[in-house]
C-alpha cells in the first residue's frame, strides 16, 4: 500500500480574502490564499493531478453577472509562470501528457484548468456531481460551482469513485479508517474528508523518499488552524454543506496530526504550506 511515487506540489494562483473569516480569531485584514494541485507521475499509469488550481477559464466565466460576484468576493491573482499549464511545460510535459485528473471536488478553484486536459481521465464522485448539476445557476453560485468549467467530454472521461475498492488503512493514520484506491494497485487512495461538501475527498500517498503525504483539500485552510485548533468563523460555515460534518473531519484531522505528526498534512490554500514547499523546506 502507498508504493512511492514523485510528487511535486504546485501554486496555480491564488486569491484573497479576510483571514478572520477562514479561521476564528484571524485578522480583519485580507490575506493571501494560494490554489494548490499536486503532480504525481506513476511508474506505469503516467501523469496525475490533484485538483488543478485556477486558471484563464475561470477569469472567462466569471466574467458575466451574476458569476462576477465570485471574484468580487474573492479576487484572484494567477501570473504567467504560475500558469499550470506553463510549470508543467518546465518540467517538460505537455496538456496531452497529462493522464488523469482527481477532483477532491468541484469548487471552482479546484477544477478551473480541467478544460486545459481534453485527453486526460477524471476521477470524482459521482454523488457530488448528481447533486451539483441539479442547481440552478445561482445555486451553483452559492456553492462555488461554475458547471461551464467542466469539459464538454466530462460525461465521457469522468471515473466515479464509488464502485472502486476500498483499502483499510494501517494505523499509523487512524482516525481515518479506509480510502478508495483510485488506480487499482493501493498507491493511490482517495479518503472521504466530508463536510466543505458532502462527498469531499483527500488524498494519500508516499513521496519517493518515503514521506506519507495527505492532500487534505478544504478540509481546513491552514495548517495554523490545525495545530491551533481555530476552525473557519461561522460565516464560512454557514457556506458548507454540512457544518457538522466539517467540524468532525477537521477534529480527525487535527488528532492525526497530534498521534503522528509524520504525516505531512497539506491543505489547498496554506501560504505557510506553500512556501515550504515551494522553497523545498519539506
Amino acid at each position: 500500500m502507498l508504493a512511492p511515487l514523485p510528487f511535486r506540489l504546485l501554486q496555480v494562483g491564488a486569491c484573497r480574502h479576510p483571514e478572520c473569516v477562514a479561521m476564528r480569531g484571524g485578522q480583519w485584514g485580507a490575506v493571501t490564499f494560494p490554489a494548490l494541485c499536486g503532480l504525481i507521475q506513476h511508474p506505469t499509469l503516467g501523469n496525475w493531478l490533484f485538483d488543478t488550481g485556477y486558471s484563464d477559464h475561470f477569469q472567462a466565466a466569471t466574467q458575466p453577472f451574476p458569476e462576477r460576484l465570485y471574484r468580487w468576493v474573492t479576487p484572484v491573482s494567477l501570473p504567467s509562470e504560475q500558469q499550470l499549464t506553463a510549470q508543467l511545460a518546465q518540467l517538460g510535459l505537455r496538456p496531452g501528457d497529462i493522464d488523469g485528473i482527481i477532483l477532491s471536488h468541484f469548487h471552482a478553484d479546484h477544477i478551473a484548468g480541467l478544460r486545459d486536459y481534453p485527453k486526460a481521465e477524471i476521477i470524482a464522485m459521482q454523488a457530488e456531481y448528481a447533486q451539483l448539476s441539479q442547481l440552478s445557476r445561482i445555486q451553483g453560485l452559492f456553492h462555488a460551482y461554475l458547471p461551464q468549467l467542466l469539459p464538454a467530454s466530462f460525461s465521457t472521461h469522468a471515473r466515479f469513485i464509488e464502485g472502486m475498492r476500498l483499502l483499510t488503512l494501517p494505523p499509523e493514520l487512524q482516525p481515518f479508517r479506509y480510502g478508495f484506491d483510485l488506480l487499482g494497485d493501493g498507491s493511490l487512495l482517495a479518503v472521504p474528508l466530508p463536510g466543505h461538501t458532502h462527498h469531499h475527498l483527500g488524498l494519500l500517498l508516499r513521496r519517493q523518499d518515503g514521506q506519507i503525504v495527505f492532500l487534505v483539500a478544504d478540509a481546513c485552510w491552514s495548517i495554523k488552524a490545525l495545530q491551533q485548533h481555530r476552525p473557519p468563523s461561522w460565516l464560512a460555515q454557514r457556506l458548507f454543506d454540512d457544518k457538522r460534518a466539517y467540524l468532525a473531519t477537521f477534529g480527525q484531522l487535527q488528532q492525526l496530526a497530534e498521534q503522528n505528526p509524520a504525516v505531512l498534512v497539506v491543505p489547498s490554500h496554506c501560504e505557510v504550506t506553500a512556501r515550504a514547499w515551494l522553497n523545498e523546506s519539506i
